[in-house]
Order: structure tokens, then C-alpha cells, then sequence
């Protein structure tokens, strides 16, 4: 009789046991709670004021995400951000990546800006077969690699340059009057030598001589022996490509040295994007300058979306100041993680690299940027990607390329007052 009751009290155990292993492993229990999504940008160095604008355009982003029930197919899974900081430096970007994938365990990678970062991350992220989302570099060989794992909504630097050029000849059309002489001064950084390469090959049949092919380490002190060197071979347009700290000192020196370029300068993004650039300048010394920009920064006054008024709102009261090209584009990325998971419905490597390479987006938050689609080519560069030239008028940057793109109140300056009265 005790035997019996024994093997029956150790058969209900056994039962029990059994249910409660089966109800911790059912469906409630085996959802993934949360997404680690690495973001590596740099947060101290040359350039971490525009890292820091993408980070709080990231953080906001989760937290709307999250907010509206996670990432829905994974059971409300929430986005965890995890950031790492690149220093502006190449090599502790690669260390980073490196402790992001092997420590952090995250599923895929967002960043790193900086395109001498980017270009060896992304080739570490690559070997370990990490999905990475590319956030503002835009070398031309990052997504000319034959790489499977790294994917670009943003343009790359044929783009920037095309559409740069694209501006001159419309403006050009449009008033009968235009330059014929063309400087390049560019920092020496594969940045700026990429996109000075394309200038030069984009630049042949459209009628243009360059009269200065002139680059400078990053981190100059002084900038008058260049400027010296601008003022003797005197072109009538200056296309510059500068990070921020190098773009302040350049534009005050050009500024203070009373330089006329009837034709202007036309600045890449980089330093000229960045709302610390134009606290730091005097307001004379921007004015009429022109910016191929990644985020059309006049669109906002008459958004509607709902999540972008949001968006805004909140990277206003974090930065003191409305969304810009790099919060836009911290927005962007999170809004194309979350459509990739939703569709990969899973945290693997593998199913998110598939969903990532079907991607094809026509609506929505992710689009805050001003793309009209992102879908991803063979390489991984998204073929919609663009940006937009601005100009400074009556102190604020409007939109003036490409034409329809512009708001009915704005009027572009060209050529530019001479300020001598000549």
C-alpha cells in the first residue's frame, strides 16, 4: 500500500512538473521581451554634436515605438538601445563594433556617421554577419562591396554630389546667369576626398572648370594659407565639405577676409547641418550660403503627421531646438528597424538580413527624412535615397532645389550682392 502511494505521489509530480515546464516554454514565455539594438556613433571627438542629435533622434523614436506596443509580431517585444561611442575615431569604432556584437549580443547594428568609421565597422559587422543599418556616412564604397549584411537608407556621396550640381544648373536655367569657375575645398578624410572625386567626374559635360582642388587635414587651426590660395585662383562658386569644428573656423575666417563668390558657397551637409555651427558664426557669415541637406528643415512648418509633430516636439525639448538632418535621420533608422523586425517577426540574424533586403517602404515615420520610398538594392544602397539644397534667407535655411520641393513664400538670391557695391 505504500509502495503504491508513493509511485502514485511521485507520478503527480512528475505531472506537475511537466505542466509548469510546458507553460513556462508556451507561447506567453517564449517571446523575446526586448530587441538590443546596438547604435555606434560618436558621442565625444570632432563630430558628437551631430552624434549626440542622432542619439536623442534614436532615443526618441524607441520610446514612441515602445510606447505604441513594441514591436507587435514578437509579442510587444521593446527596443533597447544600446549605444556605444566612436570617439570620431576609426579605430575604436572597429573596437566597438567588435564589443557591441560579441559582449552586447545586440541584433544589428545602427550608425556610425562618420564614413572613415563606417567603412572598417561595417566590414567587422559583415564578418560576423550582423545586420547594420548605415546612418549618414556616405562613402560610395560602403555599399559597393558586395556586402549582404549592410544596408543605406541615406544618399552616398555620388548623390550629394549630383544633386549639389544639379542645383547650380537649375538656378543657372532659371535666371540666365551662373558660374563658370568651381573651387573645391574639402576636408581629407574619405568624406571629403569622395565626394571631391565626384565633383570632378560628375562636373565634365556641364560646362564648369575647376580653378581650386584644395584639402586640409581635419582639425586645422588656421585656414589663412587656404584662403589665400581661394582668393588667387578666385572662383566664382566654392562647393566646401568641412565637420563642424573645422566648418566655424573656416566661415569666419572667409567671413573676416571679405572673400566674394558671386555664385556662393555651396556646403555638404556635415558642419553646415549642425544647429552648433550656426550658434557659433556670426549670422553675416552664412548668409545666403547654400546646403545640400539630408532633411528638408523648412518642411516641418507645415507637417501633419502626427508621430513627426511629436517627434519634433520632444527633440525640441531635449536640444533646444526643432528636428534636424541628424535627428531626423537617429527618427528614420529606428522606424526602418521596426518595419524590418515586424516582418521578420524575430530577433535572428538571419531573418532579419531577409527582411532588411525585402524592405520597401512607401509611408510613414520612417520616411521623417523626406524619402519618398526606401527599398534597398542588390548592394544594400537604398536607389530613392535624397537630399535637398537650402539657403540661408532672412537667417533661415529654405529650401530652393529641387524646385518643387520649394514652399511658395521663397525666392532664391542669385547671383549674390556684391557687399563693396561693385
Amino acid at each position: 500500500m505504500k509502495r503504491t502511494t508513493s509511485i502514485t505521489r511521485r507520478g503527480a509530480t512528475d505531472v506537475l512538473a511537466g505542466v509548469l515546464a510546458l507553460f513556462l516554454t508556451g507561447p506567453a514565455f517564449s517571446q523575446t521581451k526586448e530587441v538590443k539594438v546596438g547604435v555606434l556613433l560618436p558621442l565625444t571627438g570632432g563630430t558628437a554634436t551631430i552624434g549626440n542629435q542622432t542619439k536623442v533622434g534614436a532615443e526618441i523614436a524607441a520610446e514612441l515605438i515602445n510606447a505604441a506596443g513594441g514591436i507587435k509580431s514578437m509579442g510587444g517585444a521593446k527596443l533597447t538601445l544600446v549605444f556605444a561611442d566612436t570617439q570620431s575615431k576609426p579605430d575604436v569604432g572597429v573596437a566597438e563594433t567588435e564589443r557591441l556584437i560579441q559582449r552586447e549580443n545586440v541584433a544589428l547594428i545602427v550608425g556610425a556617421y562618420n564614413s572613415a568609421v563606417t567603412f572598417p565597422a561595417t566590414e567587422v559587422a559583415e564578418r560576423y554577419k550582423t545586420p547594420w543599418l548605415v546612418s549618414g556616412a556616405v562613402k560610395d564604397e560602403i555599399t559597393e562591396r558586395g556586402f549582404k549584411y549592410i544596408f543605406r537608407p541615406n544618399n552616398k556621396a555620388t548623390y550629394d554630389a549630383r544633386e549639389q550640381l544639379d542645383a547650380i544648373d537649375q538656378l543657372k536655367a532659371e535666371t540666365g546667369k551662373g558660374p563658370k569657375t568651381i573651387g573645391l575645398f574639402y576636408e581629407g578624410t574619405d568624406w571629403g576626398r569622395s565626394h571631391a572625386a565626384n565633383i570632378k567626374k560628375l562636373i565634365k559635360d556641364r560646362g564648369y572648370r575647376i580653378t581650386l582642388d584644395e584639402s586640409y587635414p581635419p582639425n586645422q587651426t588656421d585656414f589663412s594659407a587656404q584662403l589665400l590660395k581661394i582668393r588667387a585662383t578666385k572662383p566664382e562658386a566654392l562647393i566646401v565639405v568641412a565637420y563642424t569644428p573645422d566648418h566655424i573656423l573656416f566661415t569666419r575666417q572667409f567671413h573676416e577676409s571679405r572673400l566674394y563668390m558671386p555664385y556662393g558657397i555651396h556646403s555638404v551637409g556635415g558642419g553646415s547641418e549642425d544647429p552648433s555651427f550656426y550658434k557659433a558664426v556670426p549670422a553675416g557669415a552664412v548668409k545666403y550660403m547654400f546646403v545640400q541637406d539630408d532633411f528638408q528643415v523648412d518642411i516641418m512648418r507645415a507637417a501633419k503627421d502626427p508621430t513627426a509633430i511629436s517627434a519634433d516636439s520632444k527633440f525640441r525639448a531635449a536640444m533646444g531646438y526643432g528636428l534636424n538632418s541628424y535627428g531626423a535621420q537617429g527618427v528614420s533608422n529606428m522606424y526602418i528597424v521596426k518595419d524590418a523586425l515586424e516582418r521578420a517577426g524575430s530577433a535572428d540574424k538571419e531573418k532579419l538580413r531577409e527582411a532588411l533586403a525585402k524592405t520597401d517602404i512607401t509611408s510613414g515615420p520612417a520616411l521623417i527624412t523626406g524619402y519618398r520610398r526606401i527599398q534597398f538594392d542588390g548592394e544594400g544602397q537604398n536607389t530613392f535615397a535624397h537630399g535637398v539644397i537650402s539657403q540661408n534667407l532672412n537667417g533661415e535655411r529654405r529650401t530652393v532645389w529641387p524646385a518643387e520641393n520649394r514652399l511658395a513664400d521663397v525666392k532664391p538670391t542669385w547671383p549674390l550682392p556684391d557687399p563693396s557695391g561693385r
